[in-house]
């Protein structure tokens, strides 16, 4: 069993009904007696079916991890949910990252060793999380290349990484070839950036319509 990531009071978190459902984005607003209020993102009524809830899924983001958290359902209300606080028996899924499936704007670099230069590339990245990523090129990098990435994940200035190129273990292809990347040198403010993007990206999926 996975131990019982750690909530704070403000701190962004997903929640739905059952784990396929589509997210609310919530936020911790009060912590006491055993128990969470979460908060709707700008005071969005939430739906009235949860008024019959006896449990959620509350997804959060560690620092490298994401977890998928079962907790029961004290009350609702219309812009409030309150949860009893997560124990040691509570059922925990952890995954390595938090991940952003969907192309994510970027620019990309390899350094040639023989020159010392970095040479630019046309790729497109995919599958980002707090500690890495892949991109679709044309190029294929040899394994532990260092790769320089710009990532435009907010209204503030890029978000710039050196990565290492992985082993080029049985990929898939995208129409081009896929390199996995893992972060060698990334600021922990950026790290940071990064996972609250991936977080606002997964509840973006509620606003999606859907198709029939």
């Amino acid at each position: 069993m996975h131990a019982v990531p750690q909530l704070e009071v403000g701190e962004s978190v997903l929640v739905a009904a059952r784990p396929d459902d589509p997210p609310w984005r919530m936020s911790v607003d009060l912590m006491q007696h055993g128990q969470i209020t979460l908060a709707s993102q700008d005071d969005e009524p939430l739906p009235d079916e949860w008024q019959q809830l006896h449990e959620v899924h509350v997804t959060c983001l560690g620092r490298f991890s994401v977890y998928l958290v079962h907790v029961p359902v004290v009350r609702v209300g219309t812009t409030r949910l309150v949860i009893g606080e997560p124990g040691d028996d509570t059922a925990v899924q952890r995954r390595a990252y938090a991940r952003v499936s969907s192309p994510v704007p970027a620019t990309c670099a390899l350094l040639d060793a023989e020159t010392n230069t970095w040479q630019p590339f046309e790729a497109e990245v995919r599958d980002l999380g707090g500690g890495g990523c892949s991109v679709l090129s044309d190029i294929v990098p040899p394994d532990g290349t260092a790769m320089v990435i710009s990532f435009a994940v907010d209204e503030r200035q890029p978000v710039v990484v050196v990565g290492r190129v992985l082993p080029r273990d049985a990929l898939p292809t995208i129409g081009k070839p896929m390199t996995r990347v893992e972060f060698a040198l990334i600021r922990e403010s950026d790290r940071d950036r990064i996972l609250r993007f991936v977080l606002l990206t997964l509840a973006a999926r509620r606003h999606v319509p859907q198709q029939l």
